[in-house]
């Protein structure tokens, strides 16, 4: 395979610049914001709006994942960029400079930076033995480069204008009678005397006059800044050009000889590999809070179950608290089916709809899930309608805002989405509810979607071949405590707003004592 890009290996596939409509409802904005966080001056998130094109990209980068975890390999990659990011900077320096001397030393060194960061990647790659054909082919590109570079003459021309440029030296001596340069480090010596003393000319570009020391020693801001020449660096430059020709013709020569030397493919990687790096360093981060993130099994179809899944933006939140989040097991039927979740508020519901969303991305996107195992068929995207707070410049009701945020989803020609329906239809009246509910789902089964529907309409649970029926646990005491964990039963009738009542003091007896 040729090398084309770590990430979409050699689809030509085109990174989405926009967040998915669903990374809000997932709190998926929160944790790559963390990952981008993880990754430095980098910007990693666009790399996370993109689904792969199929199932075989998928498995591309599970490879490519796998391989990175090798921590010799990873802190390779790791300085090739830091080398990278100092040479693109010296780079950039040389397109802003408007002094062509200035402007060729930056290049000069942007170049040998780079060479220097293709030495080191090509050596350790040398020695490494790649499982995945991501890596396989990026090791085949660098060294293929490398001899490139060799064969064209890249690297002993870089490497040339650097040891020329290192052997020249110069001495400055600043005495009373004046500043005398030389080539050697006896200036201002009985001996350096006989040098040329260059104060008169040195004082003419600095405009200041040569017999007055004390105006020389008192110049301001002889360094303002990166892009400009200082007056005394200016000057020194002239000298140095005239003194010494052949350097600066060889750095001017290497400037326009080679004006163009980085490959695209390892610009690209650079920045494409920073997808790898960062969720490496948020799961070992994931794995000290106490949560598992473990590569699943991805399908073209069949099998959707997984053991141990949990809200990971939850964990991340409760890292610093006493706090566990519950972990859960599910198990979808063959067939495009819908869970209807049901149970006491605060319950749970809308946390494992989320970690279930959470999860089926990271298996899709070819990364560890948020689970201690699991198997995902290979979704062609997720849709998600979670219950927002009615605007309150709107003109219209909260059903009428639902209605038009679920109609692009059901106007969608793409089946065979992972679908979350978060607490629909709340403001109808209950059998409004339940019918429009139940539409809903239908839609949705008759494009082979999956998907869970969170809610309060226990009819709605009522199970079929393609409706399953999860019931959020409360403890059989009189406080009906939360357990966090979804149960496959039908829906029960119990009265949870009995224990929210005794424990706060509201029932028929607490009342009559307060009053009488």
């Amino acid at each position: 395979m040729e090398f084309k890009s770590i990430l979409f290996a050699d689809t030509g596939m085109e990174v989405e610049k926009a967040m998915p409509a669903f990374f809000q409802d997932l709190q998926l904005d929160y944790i790559t914001g963390i990952i981008n966080n993880l990754t430095g001056d980098y910007q990693a998130s666009q790399y996370y709006y993109t689904f792969p094109s199929d199932l075989e990209l998928v498995k591309y980068r599970q490879q490519v994942f796998k391989d990175l975890e090798d921590k010799g390999l990873q802190q390779a990659v790791k300085d090739f960029c830091v080398r990278m990011q100092k040479s693109r900077h010296s780079y950039l320096l040389s397109l802003e400079c408007e002094d062509n001397t200035r402007a060729a030393g930056y290049h000069l060194e942007a170049a040998l930076l780079y060479w220097e960061a293709l030495e080191g990647f090509g050596q350790y790659l040398g020695d490494f033995t790649p499982v995945s054909d991501g890596i396989n082919s990026l090791r085949e590109y660098v060294l293929k480069h490398i001899k490139e570079c060799v064969e064209s003459g890249f690297s002993k021309a870089a490497t040339g204008a650097r040891e020329i440029f290192s052997q020249m030296r110069f001495y400055m001596a600043v005495n009373g009678s004046g500043i005398t340069i030389t080539g050697r480090e006896d200036a201002g010596t009985a001996g350096g005397s006989a040098e040329k003393n260059y104060l008169e000319e040195l004082a003419g570009l600095l405009g200041v006059n040569g017999n007055n020391i004390e105006e020389m020693v008192t110049l301001k801001d002889i360094f303002p800044n990166v892009m400009e020449l200082s007056y005394l660096e200016n000057a020194l430059v002239k000298l140095l050009k005239r003194s010494s020709p052949e350097v600066f013709s060889e750095i001017e020569g290497f400037y326009k000889n080679y004006p163009d030397f980085y490959s695209k493919e390892l610009l690209q990687f650079e920045e494409e590999v920073q997808f790898y790096l960062g969720f490496l360093s948020f799961r070992d981060r994931t794995v000290s809070h106490g949560y598992n993130l473990d590569m699943p099994d991805v399908t073209s179809g069949g099998d959707f179950s997984g053991n141990g899944i949990y809200d990971i933006a939850l964990a991340w939140k409760s890292a610093d608290r006493n706090y566990k989040v519950v972990p859960n097991d599910f198990s979808f039927n063959t067939e495009p089916s819908f869970f209807v979740v049901t149970g006491p508020n605060q319950g749970g519901k809308t946390t494992f709809a989320r970690s279930m969303g959470q999860a089926v991305y990271f298996s899709i996107m070819g990364l560890p899930a948020n689970a201690l195992s699991l198997t995902v068929p290979l979704f062609k995207g997720i849709m998600t309608h979670f219950e927002a707070e009615e605007k309150i410049q709107s003109n219209s009701g909260k059903l009428k805002e639902e209605i038009d945020r679920l109609a692009p989803m059901m106007k969608q020609d793409n089946g065979y989405q992972f679908v979350i329906l978060n607490e629909l239809f709340t403001t109808a009246t209950t059998n409004d509810a339940l019918v429009m509910g139940r539409e809903v789902m239908e839609h949705f089964l008759g494009k082979d979607c999956y998907g869970i529907y969170v809610t309060h309409i226990q009819e709605l649970a009522e199970e079929t071949d393609r409706i399953i029926s999860l019931v959020a646990q409360a403890g059989d005491g009189a406080d009906r405590v939360r357990t966090y964990k979804m149960v496959r039963m039908e829906a029960q009738g119990y009265g949870y707003s009995e224990s929210l009542v005794k424990k706060f003091g509201l029932a028929y007896e607490d009342i009559l004592r307060t009053f009488c």
